[in-house]
Parts: structure tokens; sequence; C-alpha cells
């Protein structure tokens, strides 16, 4: 009777012969939910809170408006990282939104969204290395007079710097190679720490602080391209993306996980990893900002937030929180590297087993399981950084910003179409509101989407961003028209 039962209800829900299948082919792991945590946080809270938290003062015109464009687009993201988790549960595989719209619409979109969330994960692994010459030179001041190679947009390029950022990728090129397991630790240790160590600037700054140093509550000091306080929250809502883009490597490296996980708890984990990096960096901004003039303080070369408590508090205490600061930028460095990097890989080698690109990228270690192309193609971009400089940070930014959007979108759009083409298909996870989370999502990432395309307005990605960005879809549909073709024609063969 039990069996009869059983039979009748795989047939009414199709999805659980689909789980059972993905969870017997599953690679043996031990990634827990608090490393899946740990993954999406520390993805998401990388050295932008330590090294970029005066600039978001400085482009949104205070720490108030940048403080409530956190908070704003926090709250914005949580119905989209819901239906990421809501999908992750019903189809726990690695690939994130270039599973969920293959399953949803096929395999051109397939292509376009991996091909598109790829370009936003490739754009962060050379941002990352590009911020190390800052770290470098504060914890090795000698390092400032290496020798000047060339200059790219007028920033010089010293050979230390490329020197050292190619070492660091290297070393997290083995460690990925290693295995998602020791990456994953390596992962929870840096955000530990940086919690840690962020709260103690967060508790130091606010000790310190004084409601007076928020104003003027806005002005614009040049960096923006707004005149009103709304404008500066504009500004800020639409580069959040950018810097919370991490948790959706959790999706990437759910395969990584023994087989009797439940996926339920691993799509809460990345909710509440949305929520906590969010509560951190607004956290962050109305400390620090409150510390002392915030317009000085907005305009201080990187990383200034060490240099403000040590003139804060002066002394033995500021001595070490310039370092904890500096320990804080490293970890946090190495945090959202090797998460992106991890997640990279894994794209590329499920965009390679799913025939969208060239099959050399799905190729693992006999011993490691490790794709090994893919990690070799991740190291070059994450290399590539200190050879180009800190003045492509801004176009790097608004452009991985877009890229991560599209793929939020389009994952929303996925989740809608499956429930609309079979409304009884089983997932262990709902988003809470059903339709009236769902299609909020959809509208929030298209708004996004839509503004940063617009001229003259506080979300415009800028020109520079925009060229690549065609460049990248004109790539991108060039590759699937001759991919597809080639691929079509070995299979009449």
């Amino acid at each position: 009777m039990k069996k009869d039962k059983y039979s009748e209800m795989k047939k009414k829900i199709p999805n659980i012969k689909n789980i059972m299948r993905i969870r017997q082919s599953r690679k043996k792991g031990d990634m827990g939910y608090l490393s899946f945590f740990m993954l999406g946080f520390g993805s998401m809270v990388g050295v932008g809170w330590a090294v970029s938290s005066n600039r978001w003062i400085a482009l949104a015109g205070g720490p108030i408006p940048a403080f409530l464009g956190f908070v704003i687009a926090t709250i914005l993201l949580i119905p989209i990282g819901l239906c990421h988790g809501e999908l992750l549960a019903t189809l726990p595989q690695a690939g994130g939104v270039m599973v969920y719209t293959s399953k949803a619409f096929g395999r051109n979109l397939s292509f376009i969204s991996s091909w598109f969330l790829a370009l936003s994960y490739l754009t962060i692994l050379p941002w990352e290395a590009i911020y190390i010459n800052t770290i470098l030179r504060k914890l090795v001041p000698f390092l400032s007079s290496s020798k000047v190679l060339y200059y790219v947009a007028g920033y010089p390029i010293q050979a230390s710097s490329i020197f050292m950022g190619v070492i660091l990728a290297l070393l997290l090129f083995f460690i990925n190679f290693k295995g998602a397991n020791f990456a994953s630790k390596l992962q929870s240790i840096l955000s530990i720490l940086i919690i840690l160590i962020g709260f103690i600037v967060i508790f130091f700054s606010f000790k310190v602080g004084s409601v007076y140093n928020f104003y003027p509550l806005y002005k614009n000091v040049g960096e923006g391209n707004h005149s009103s306080l709304f404008g500066g929250i504009i500004a800020i809502i639409v580069i959040v993306p950018f810097f919370m883009s991490g948790f959706d490597t959790i999706a990437q490296s759910v395969e990584e996980t023994s087989p009797d996980k439940k996926f339920r708890n691993v799509a809460i984990a990345m909710v509440l990893s949305i929520v906590a990096a969010g509560a951190f960096y607004s956290l962050v901004i109305l400390s620090t900002g409150s510390v002392s003039n915030w317009q000085a303080y907005s305009l201080a070369s990187p990383p200034a937030m060490g240099y403000l408590l040590q003139d804060a508090y002066r002394g033995r205490l500021g001595f070490i929180l310039d370092k904890l600061i500096v320990i804080g930028t490293v970890s946090g460095l190495f945090s959202t590297w090797n998460g992106m990097f991890m997640a990279s890989a894994r794209l590329l080698q499920s965009m390679a087993k799913n025939n969208l690109i060239p099959k050399v990228f799905a190729k693992e270690h006999a011993e490691y399981g490790t794709p090994v192309t893919a990690l070799v193609f991740c190291f070059f971009f994450a290399a590539v950084g200190p050879f180009v400089g800190m003045n492509l940070i801004d176009p790097l930014t608004s452009l991985g910003s877009v890229s991560f959007v599209i793929g939020w979108f389009l994952t929303c759009l996925s989740l809608a179409a499956l429930i609309n083409k079979d409304k009884d298909y089983y997932t262990s996870f709902k988003a809470p509101g059903g339709k009236l989370t769902i299609y909020p999502a959809i509208i929030i990432s298209a708004v996004i989407v839509i503004s940063t395309f617009i001229p003259k307005t506080p979300s415009f990605m800028g020109y520079t961003a925009l060229i690549i960005f065609f460049f990248w879809l004109l790539l991108g549909l060039a590759f699937l028209k001759f991919y597809n073709k080639k691929d079509k024609y070995k299979k009449e063969r």
C-alpha cells in the first residue's frame, strides 16, 4: 500500500525523481550549513568594508544616505535571495541560474544567463587583486618605492604589485586545486576573523563617534551624479549588488556536500548570509561615519578607516585598531577572492558539462576532483588585476553589479515560469508569500538592470562599463551561434 502511494506521489511530483538522482550522483563532501553560511557571508563581505566604505559615503553624499542605501538594498535583496533559496532546494545542482534557466526556458537563455554570471564572477577576481597594491603598501611601506613599469589610465603600475599579485593568485589557485573542502574551511576561518574585527571596529567607532559628525546630512562632494539625498541613496542601491553578490556562490558549491544534507537548511543559510552581510555593511558605514568630519574621511585615500581610528584613539589602542583593520582587510580580500574563485571555476565546469562551452573546462583532476582547466582560466583573470591598476575599479564595479543583477532577474523569472508550468512541483523550501515575493523580486531586479543603462542618472554604469558590457554580449551571442552550430553538426554525424 505504501509502495503504491509512493509511486502515485512520484507521478504527481516528478521532481522527486530528479532530486533522488542528483543526490545519488553527488560527490561526497562535508560542507555543513555553517560552511555554506560562511561561504556566502565571506564572499559578500570582502575587502570593501575596510577600504571602500569611505568611498561609499563620498558617492552617496554622506554617511546617512550611504547607510540608508545599504539598508534599503538589503531589504530589496531578501525576496531575490528567497527565490534563489527555493530554486536551490528544488534543483540542488552546481550552476545556479544556468540550471534554473535551462529548466524553465531552454538552452539559449541558459547560456546567456551563465555567460553574464561568469562575467560578474570574473570581474571580481581582478577587482580584488587590484586592491592588493594598497594593502601591501600598508603592510610593507617600502613596496611603494618599487619601479614604475607603465601607466594605465594615469595610474602607475609597479613591479612589486605585479609580482605579489601573481604570487597571491597562484596561492588561491593551489588552495582551490586541493579541493572545495580545504577552500571552504579557509573561508570559514577568514569569515570569523572578519566578523570579530568588524564588530571591534563598529564598537570603538560608535564609542568615540558623535551624531554631529553626520552633518550635513547630504552634500555632493564631487563623487556622485546626483543633487539630492534621494539621488545619493539611489547611487548606493545600484552598487550594492556588486558588494552583496557572493550569496549565489552557495549555489555553485551545493554539490560539495554529503547527500543526506537538507537543502532547505542550505537555502536558509543563503538568506541569512544576505541579512548578516547587509547589517554588517550598514553598521560599518554608520559607525565610521560618526567618528569625525565625514567629508574629509570620505575623500581620504584607502585604507582610510585605519588612519581614522588611529587618529581618534592615538597611542597603543589606536595602533592596535589600525593593525586589526589591516588584518581584517587581508581576511576580507582573501574571503571574497577565494569564494569567487571557487564559484567561478565550478560555474565554468557546469557550463562545460552542459555543452554550453568546450568540454575541456569540465576536465577534473584525477585525485582531487577539481576542475583543472577552469581553475587555470580563473587564475588568469585573478592575476591580470595588478597589470591594469586602480583606475579601472569603478568600471569593474558597475559592470559586475549589472551582470549579477541580470542573473538575479533571470533566476526569479525562472522560478515564476517553473511554478506556472507545474503548480505541484516538489521543493523543500518555499519563498514565504509565494508569488507576492517572487513577482516583486522580478520587478526589483528588472528596474535595477534597466536603470543602469540610462545616462545622466545616479544609477548609470558609465560608458567604459557600457562598452565592455556590449562587447561581452556580442561575444557571447557569436559564441552561442558558432558553438551551437558546431555542437549540432557533431550530433548529426
